[in-house]
């Protein structure tokens, strides 16, 4: 039987990773290559190269996806809480660079989870990864 904690962690990873995960979902289905020109065209005044906000926009909607299923779930969770806290500050590079203030403070909110579920870890629950490091 789970802890309250256990089972709080576990809501918070899970809701994280829908949220996650439906953003690059919703990015695929709508188009992958349309994401990608309007991230370009949005971050055009950016001091950054077009080439590469236009690949990272590529990328973009299938990291979210796989993050997302990741935390969903709770297969190689450390791995990808670090990874979507890299993602969300090269992300958050990105904003600030097009003087996004409004967006760059929910960017936050999403590393402020990240680093929560990270510190928290050892309350996994409900995750493959107990399955993983059971066999070992």
């Amino acid at each position: 039987m789970a802890t309250d904690r256990q089972l709080a962690y576990a809501l918070l990873r899970i809701a994280f990773g829908v949220n996650f995960a439906g953003h690059g979902f919703i990015r695929i289905h709508s188009g992958v290559a349309a994401f990608a020109a309007n991230t370009a065209q949005r971050l055009a005044n950016a001091p950054l190269p077009h080439d590469l906000v236009l690949a990272l926009g590529y990328v973009i909607p299938f990291a979210e996806a796989a993050l997302g299923l990741a935390l969903i779930f709770g297969i190689f969770t450390r791995l990808a809480l670090i990874c979507g806290s890299l993602f969300m500050m090269m992300l958050t590079a990105g904003t600030t660079a097009n003087q996004q203030w409004d967006v760059a403070s929910q960017q936050l909110l999403y590393l402020l989870v990240f680093f929560m579920l990270l510190h928290f870890r050892s309350d996994n629950w409900l995750a493959l990864d107990q399955l993983r490091y059971n066999r070992t």
